[in-house]
């Protein structure tokens, strides 16, 4: 599909989105099979295959979610449906919390935007369950790999047995942005990039939303704005929590913040800095031992290298040690600007 540059303005995405939610909702689900076959694969991770589709010109992005058993017979329930633990939330390769609840955030960025908030998440044009598409195939020992990544926790090895017998697919048909900030960022663009994402964690404080993997890939642009999407590991108090997950998240108040921050810092350090092992990267942020840096990127690492080295510090030790590690929320407050 030919990449033809498209108007952002609020009146223009609108406009487009009413064209191809309206296309979308009177397919049957058999023709918007065809549709889906005739789509273009993007790719496959942990949370579902993607693909591009054209809807009436409109170019939109697909994403297939796996729709387990138990989410099929509790339709729109954001409750934990698992018995996961909280800290299955941190983006280090969790199953994540659930199709309905990426449904569910999906709904609500979309709806803000719509009612003129914020403009930095993508509209959803149309959502439906069809039966399940192509999946990459995990075997038993891969699946017993990563429940060992979790400590073994009965409430992941549920999860991840249900997702290797969903029998459906949540399709979401989103907007599509042509870029992702990790293969688009470049030096020019560090003050935008430190604005747009300290807009965006904002817009996600007021709605009361805790995505929990906003690194690059999940953020898209279109060079003048950014976008945030994926929203598989977000949870919400207006979801149906338990009492662990809303102390969870009240615990948890400046993480989305304090982790997009980080990921500005470290990959100026890697991209612009030239510090591409991790540890290295880490110990030069915390240290203060950083290579000669463009002057608007020795700002922003100037201004956020305090949070960043506590974050990185924790995220090492969640890859590294334990999926159970404390969050440093008193650390990160006092250094969080």
């Amino acid at each position: 599909m030919e990449e033809i540059p498209l108007s952002q303005s609020l009146a223009s995405r609108r406009a487009r989105h009413e064209r191809a939610s309206t296309a979308l909702s009177q397919l049957s689900d058999a023709s918007l099979a065809a549709l889906l076959d005739a789509a273009r694969p993007l790719g496959t991770g942990i949370g579902g295959t993607t693909w591009l589709a054209d809807v009436e010109g409109v170019p939109v992005f697909v994403k297939r979610v796996p729709v387990t058993e138990v989410e099929l017979a509790n339709p729109r329930s954001t409750a934990d449906l698992f018995g996961l633990p909280v800290w299955s939330h941190y983006g280090v390769g969790s199953p994540g919390g659930g199709a309905w609840r990426e449904l569910a955030a999906h709904v609500l960025t979309s709806d803000d935007v719509l009612a003129g908030g914020s403009e930095n998440f993508l509209l959803l044009h149309h959502w439906r369950v069809l039966g399940g598409g192509p999946r990459p195939q995990v075997t038993a020992a891969e699946r017993e790999e990563s429940i060992a990544f979790w400590h073994g926790h009965p409430g992941v090895r549920r999860r991840l047995e249900a997702l290797a017998a969903a029998p459906a697919d949540l399709v979401l048909f989103l907007e599509r942005m042509p870029h992702d900030l990790r293969a688009w960022m470049h030096e020019g663009a560090c003050g935008m990039a430190e604005r747009e994402l300290t807009a965006i964690t904002r817009a996600m404080s007021r709605l009361g939303l805790w995505h929990f993997d906003a690194h690059f890939g999940n953020t898209l642009t279109d060079g003048e704005r950014l976008y945030l999407t994926d929203f598989g590991l977000a949870s919400s108090p207006r979801f149906d929590l338990t009492g662990a997950e809303r102390r969870f998240l009240a615990d948890h108040a400046t993480h989305d913040r304090s982790y997009v921050l980080t990921h500005l810092v470290n990959w100026i350090v890697r991209e612009l800095g030239g510090i591409a092992d991790v540890r290295l990267r880490n110990e030069a942020i915390r240290t203060g031992d950083l290579p000669a840096l463009p002057p608007a990127a020795a700002d922003v690492v100037q201004r956020h290298a305090p949070v960043a080295a506590v974050v990185n510090a924790f995220y090492f030790r969640l890859h590294t040690e334990t999926r159970m590690a404390p969050y440093p929320r008193n650390v990160i407050e006092h250094v969080l600007h």
